[in-house]
């Protein structure tokens, strides 16, 4: 492939994955704060755990990447949530979730794609993520 090619196959991978997150941008978290989101997942924690003694490794010594809510979100700009990235070890760890989003008296809005999103920008004070499905490449 010449040089023209694989920046246009760069360019175009770049533009769909920007057009597939909803949020902006990844901040970094430590995999604590993941453990603490997906606690109610035993089996996702497992699968973690037992990575982490297969790969001699401690959770303090993994950090992970979260999608970071754009400037659009008006009371969450910055805020971090799925997807969910994780290297440990040799293993890349990535975590999805669905995200319900609710206001400042703790009505629920719903979610991104079937509320609007002029109502979900402006009055999101905070979101609760359920739903995990998760993927390992090794």
């Amino acid at each position: 492939m010449g040089p023209k090619r694989r920046r246009g196959s760069m360019a175009l991978l770049a533009a769909l994955a920007a057009s597939h997150a909803s949020p902006a941008s990844a901040q970094g978290v430590s995999l604590q704060d993941v453990l603490e989101v997906v606690r109610d997942e035993p089996e996702l924690v497992r699968q973690i755990d037992v990575e982490l003694r297969r790969q001699d490794l401690k959770v303090a010594g993994v950090a992970c990447l979260a999608t970071r809510h754009g400037s659009e979100w008006h009371l969450l700009n910055g805020a971090g949530g799925a997807p969910y990235t994780c290297r440990i070890g040799s293993s890349l760890l990535r975590i999805e979730a669905q995200r319900t989003y609710f206001d400042g008296n703790g009505r629920r809005l719903g979610q991104v794609g079937m509320a609007p999103e002029p109502l979900l920008f402006n009055r999101a004070r905070y979101f609760r993520e359920g739903n995990f499905r998760w993927s390992w490449s090794h």
